[in-house]
C-alpha cells in the first residue's frame, strides 16, 4: 500500500516480507509493484485498486509462474510482460481523466464560488422561498449574479473609535474617517493604533456570511479588508495573513497589492470607486469585489479561527493628494452624490475640516416597492448537497 507520500508495510503477508518494492515514478504518475524472488506459490489473482479522493480505480491481473526453458521464456512469463505495462498504461490513463475532471470541476465552481454560498446559506436556513425587492436592479440577477448575491448578506458596518489612531478623524455618524493634520487628545488605551494610521470596525464576525461596501472615490492609496481582533495595534505593524490580516491595498496610481506573504502585485482594468468586501468565516473565503465595474479583484482562503473585524486604513496625504476620505456605504450601490462627503461651515483652527453627508442631497422616498417572490426549483437541493468551495 502507498500512502500519504510512503511506502505502507505494516499488513504486507509474511512471506511477501522484503520481496516487494513499490517503484514511483514522479513524472509520469505511475506507480508499479515489483515483486522479487518470485516462486511458484505466488501465482494466482492479484487485485489493484487506485483510489484519488472519492473517485477509484481497480483492477486484477493474473500472474502465471513457470520454469523457463533453455534460452526462451514461457507463453506465461511473455504475457505477463505484455499485461504489466498495459495495465500501468490504464492506471496512468485514469488518473490523468480524473485529474482533468478535477480541474475542471475546480473551475467550475470557482467561477460560481458566490452564488454557491448563496444558495448553500439558503438551504441551510431552510428557506422555501427568496424575496427581493423591485429596487435591487432584478436585471443584474443574470448579467451580474455575484454582486446580486452578495447583496442578501449586506450587513451594516461601523467604525470603532477606541481603535482609531490619534490622527484620524471620523463622521458623527461613524461611517467615514480621514487623516487629520495632528494628533488629537485621546485616550492611549490598549486597543488603540499608535503608529499606523488604521482603524477597526465596529462589528465581529465569528460565523456566517458578511458583505460591506466602501467609497474610495480618487484616492491614490488607501487599506482594507479583515483583520483578526488580536492584532498588534502598538508600534509598526507587518500585514500579512500569518498575522492575521487579510488587507488589500492600493499603492499608487493603477497599482494594487494582496498583502500575502510575498505581497502580490497587479493592475486593474478600471480603478475602483466603491469596494465591496465578502466574508465567509466558515468557507474560510474574504473576497474583494470592484463595484464599479462590477469584477472580482482578489481572494484570500484562510482556516479562521477567533474574531474577525472590518479594516480600513485612509493612508498618509501622498502631497496633498490623497486628503479625501474613506466612506462605508449605509446603502449598496447608492448614487455617487449621496455617498460622497460634503463640507459643513468652515474649517477649525488646526485645518481639519468636519465632514457630514449632505441629507438634501438623498433622492426622496419613493413608495414602497413591492416584493418578487422566486423559489428554488426542487431538484436544486440534491445537486448543492455537500458541494464545498475548493481551495486553491
Amino acid at each position: 500500500m502507498f500512502r500519504d507520500g510512503k511506502d505502507q508495510d505494516e499488513d504486507v503477508m509474511p512471506e511477501y516480507k522484503g520481496r516487494t518494492v513499490l517503484v514511483r515514478d514522479a513524472q509520469e504518475g505511475s506507480v508499479t509493484l515489483q515483486i522479487l524472488d518470485v516462486r511458484r506459490e505466488d501465482q494466482g489473482s492479484y487485485r489493484c485498486m487506485i483510489q484519488v479522493g472519492n473517485l477509484s480505480k481497480e483492477d486484477t491481473v493474473i500472474l502465471q509462474v513457470a520454469a523457463p526453458s533453455v534460452g526462451s521464456l514461457s507463453p506465461s512469463a511473455v504475457a505477463l510482460a505484455v499485461i504489466l505495462p498495459v495495465l500501468v498504461l490504464l492506471i496512468i490513463a485514469c488518473l490523468c481523466l480524473i485529474w482533468k475532471q478535477r480541474r475542471s470541476k475546480e473551475k467550475l465552481l470557482y467561477e460560481h464560488v458566490t452564488e454557491t454560498i448563496f444558495f448553500q446559506s439558503m438551504l441551510k436556513k431552510k428557506e422555501n422561498s427568496i424575496k427581493l425587492s423591485v429596487s435591487s436592479a432584478p436585471h443584474l440577477w443574470h448579467k451580474l449574479p455575484s454582486l446580486t448575491c452578495l447583496c442578501l448578506f449586506a450587513v451594516a458596518v461601523t467604525l470603532d473609535p477606541e481603535t482609531a489612531h490619534p490622527k484620524l478623524i471620523l463622521s458623527d455618524d461613524q461611517r467615514c474617517v480621514r487623516l487629520g493634520d495632528r494628533r488629537q487628545p485621546v485616550p492611549d488605551n490598549p486597543q488603540r493604533f499608535d503608529f499606523v494610521v488604521s482603524i477597526l470596525g465596529s462589528e465581529y464576525f465569528t460565523t456566517g456570511c458578511h458583505y460591506w461596501e466602501v467609497y474610495v472615490g480618487d484616492k491614490t492609496k488607501w487599506i482594507l479588508g479583515v483583520c483578526s481582533e488580536s492584532v498588534s495595534r502598538k508600534g509598526k505593524v507587518t500585514a500579512s495573513p500569518a498575522n492575521g490580516h487579510w488587507l488589500l491595498r492600493q499603492s499608487r496610481g493603477n497599482e494594487y497589492e494582496a498583502l500575502t506573504s510575498p505581497q502580490t502585485s497587479f493592475r486593474l482594468k478600471e480603478p475602483p470607486r466603491c469596494v465591496g468586501i465578502f466574508l465567509d468565516y466558515e468557507a474560510g473565503v474574504i473576497s474583494f469585489y470592484n463595484v464599479t465595474d462590477k469584477s472580482h479583484i482578489f481572494t484570500f482562503t484562510h482556516s479562521f479561527s477567533g474574531p474577525l473585524r472590518p479594516f480600513f486604513e485612509p493612508c498618509l496625504h501622498d502631497g496633498g493628494k490623497n486628503t479625501a476620505p474613506l466612506v462605508i456605504c449605509s446603502e449598496l450601490h447608492k448614487s455617487e452624490e449621496s455617498i460622497v462627503p460634503k463640507p459643513e461651515g468652515k474649517g477649525h483652527a488646526n485645518g481639519d475640516v468636519s465632514l457630514k453627508v449632505n441629507s438634501s442631497l438623498l433622492p426622496p422616498k419613493g413608495p414602497e416597492p413591492k416584493d418578487i417572490i422566486l423559489s428554488l426549483p426542487s431538484d436544486l437541493g440534491p445537486a448543492l448537497q455537500g458541494l464545498k468551495v475548493p481551495s486553491f
